[in-house]
This record gives C-alpha cells, structure tokens and sequence, in this order.
C-alpha cells in the first residue's frame, strides 16, 4: 500500500494534533477539581455534567486523532472533489457513527437486560479503555507524522496496534458481561457480534481496503 507521509501538508496535520492536545488538557483543567489525581476520576459521580462533557471531549479527540492516524491510508476515492481534506472529514464522519451508534446502542442494550448500577460501572470502565486508547492513538500518530519509520511498515503497526486494543476491549467486555451482568451466552456472543466486532471490522476494511472494494 503507498501512502503519503504528510497528506495534508505539515501545518495543517500540526494545527490538528495540536489543537486537539491543547483542547483536551484545557478541559482537563477546567472540567475536572484540581485536587483529582490526572488519570484517575473514581470519586467523581458519572451524573455529574462536567465529567459527561469531559468524556465528550475526549471521545471528540480521540476520533480526530484516530481519523488523522487513519488518513494516510484510507485511499478511497470520493467522486467529483477528491481531495485529502475531504477524504480526512469523511473518515471523520464515518468513526464518529462507529463511535456514536456502538457504544450508544451497546450501552442500551446492557441496559435493558442488566440492573442500573452494572451499567455504571460498564460506563466508567468503558472510559478507562477510551483514556487507553486515546493515549496509544496519539502516540501513533506521533510515529506516523513525526518518525522516519518506512512507510511500508506504517500500516502493520496502526493495524496491529488497533487490532489489539480492540481485542482486549472485547475480551474485558466478555468477561465484564458475564461476570457482573450474567447474560446468557447467547445474548453475550449476540453483543459482541452486533454492537463490537462486525462494525470494528467493517470500517477497518473500509479504511485499508477501500480503493479495493
């Protein structure tokens, strides 16, 4: 696969990335008390408005860095203006539902056959694994943009990185799901199918396989 190592040109990639950091340490400081440890929020309620918006920003920064990451080889082809800024909102809009509709209707469906408190304790544990996640992405896109790693290596590494992190999402889930919710193996298997693994799969092929499709 050949890929371009800057593909929206240096300022452009920089304003993003930089942005979004400075965009997540702001809301860090002023969303959450001072006296809270940096990564760690265990004593602040999930009702609480200020941790819901600051998980928003998260999650907002997470899918642009994952969409700038994902980028350089996400070589579809958008008829009639293809460029890369357009090909870079695209992918941005198509994580953003990804994101959106999987934790949205995963989330209700844990919580029509689970109690309320389990799926607090599923909301606050599914925001470590995003904190996890959006560290790693952007130490990704680090190496991506800012390394003189060849490119031909570049999408084993993003792949294998984002395949594991994905594997040990849904292996935790498994285990959350059947020891603290306690569904039948049909319904934990019907979860993870649904709501995890098939759209996972779908837009990691859609991104390295699109001007294959």
């Amino acid at each position: 696969m050949e890929i371009t190592k800057i593909p929206l040109g240096d300022n452009l990639v920089n304003f993003i990335l930089l942005g979004s950091l400075l965009l997540l340490i702001i809301s860090r400081f002023l969303l959450i008390p001072k006296d809270e440890p940096i990564f760690r929020f265990r004593s602040i309620p999930t009702e609480n408005e200020n941790f819901t918006l600051y998980v928003a920003i998260c999650s907002f920064v997470y899918t642009v860095i994952l969409s700038l990451t994902l980028l350089p080889f996400f070589t579809i082809v958008i008829p009639f203006y293809n460029t890369e800024a357009l090909r870079f909102i695209s992918l941005f809009i198509i994580l953003t539902i990804y994101q959106v509709s999987s934790y949205t209707l995963g989330n209700g469906f844990l919580l029509i056959l689970g109690k309320n408190k389990e799926y607090q304790n599923n909301y606050n544990n599914r925001f470590i694994f995003l904190f996890i996640k959006l560290f790693i992405v952007i130490l990704l896109c680090f190496t991506i943009y800012y390394t003189n790693i060849p490119s031909h290596f570049t999408p084993f590494i993003v792949l294998g990185t984002i395949s594991f992190l994905l594997i040990i999402e849904w292996i935790w889930l498994m285990f959350f799901i059947k020891n603290q919710i306690k569904l039948p193996g049909y319904y934990e298997f019907l979860y993870l199918c649904i709501f995890e693994i098939l759209p996972a799969l779908y837009v990691l092929k859609l991104v390295f396989l699109g001007d294959k499709l």
